[in-house]
């Protein structure tokens, strides 16, 4: 029978893969051995066909002679090395989209109407109906899209029927001539910066988006608007936003330089500015759309 090993360990309870949650792979024939440690999992490595985890360092795929794939549910390669004979692929969740883009219509609607502000003003227990008056309704405003890649695509069809205009950007904007919305290339950020209300960031990490958006590009952002960090902190950085923030209408910030953020950190302390602890895609249908996802591609490469 066909072996699935599973290392699906995290700090993240909703992360965590059960017996319950591999039941559909049991029910279509295969075998599912679950381990809880590195240990344990090397230990069984001649036996695996197929590896569901978190984690696969660079090392290990030649311990794994029969192993056809690693599954994790990450989307980039943050955590799952890529083997580096080409022998073995690895297969990256592209679920999260359906996840992230609920959590980004949330916060679009959380920030446009002043809601840190009112939070505040809960917690001190005042009637305050003057924070709230400078709101504008969403259909009258834009969202520009920094990173339209396929997460980008789908958060821009669920803002769309919320919002006036839509736009895109990506380094490579010819990929993108069926898109249903205008896209640019990064050299359209001068134009396009100072007409949006809102600036949705989805860029990946690494060192080519190390202060992607930086002083430069923050200050010529339209007076007032609002800035979102759903994809990685090297992008947008403390040192480059705090400056800024009088300028902006606020920033809302998913993922942060480092993470987590120290709780001295001057972001905290910001009356503008919202932090969530890198969870847009933390939600209880996480599990289930990673096994969903592994069995329609196991199911293909019969």
């Amino acid at each position: 029978m066909t072996e699935i090993h599973t290392l699906m360990v995290n700090d993240v309870p909703a992360f965590v893969l059960g017996p319950e949650d591999y039941a559909p792979l049991a029910a279509l024939g295969y075998d599912i051995v679950e381990h809880f440690d590195t240990e344990s999992l090397l230990a069984a490595a001649d036996r695996a066909d197929h590896v569901l985890t978190w984690d696969f360092e660079t090392g290990w795929y030649s311990q794994f002679p029969k192993l056809k794939t690693v599954f994790t549910p990450a989307a980039g390669d943050d955590w799952a090395r890529s083997d580096p004979s080409g022998r073995v692929p690895v297969s990256h969740g592209s679920y999260h989209g359906e996840l992230m883009c609920e959590s980004v219509l949330s916060a679009i609607l959380f920030m446009n109407h002043r809601m840190p502000q009112m939070i505040r003003n809960f917690a001190r227990r005042e009637w305050d109906r003057t924070t709230q008056g400078e709101s504008r309704m969403l259909s009258r405003q834009s969202v520009l899209i920094i990173g339209y890649g396929h997460i980008g695509k789908i958060c821009a069809e669920v803002l769309t029927p919320h919002v006036r205009e839509v736009i895109g950007v990506r380094r490579r904007p010819e990929q993108s001539e069926e898109a249903e919305i205008p896209v640019y290339g990064t050299s359209g950020l001068v134009d396009l910066l100072p007409l949006a209300d809102h600036v949705l960031m989805l860029l990946p990490g690494g060192s080519d988006t190390d202060q992607f958006m930086n002083v430069e590009r923050l200050t010529r952002m339209k007076k007032g608007a609002f800035i979102y960090n759903f994809g990685r902190g090297n992008a947008l950085t403390a040192q480059d936003l705090l400056p800024q923030l009088n300028h902006l209408g606020g920033a809302f910030l998913d993922v942060t330089e480092e993470e987590p953020l120290r709780q001295d950190s001057p972001l905290w302390r910001q009356d503008n500015v919202f932090i969530t602890p890198h969870s847009s895609a933390i939600f209880e249908d996480y599990r289930r759309l990673f096994i969903e996802e592994v069995c329609a591609r196991l199911g293909k490469a019969r």
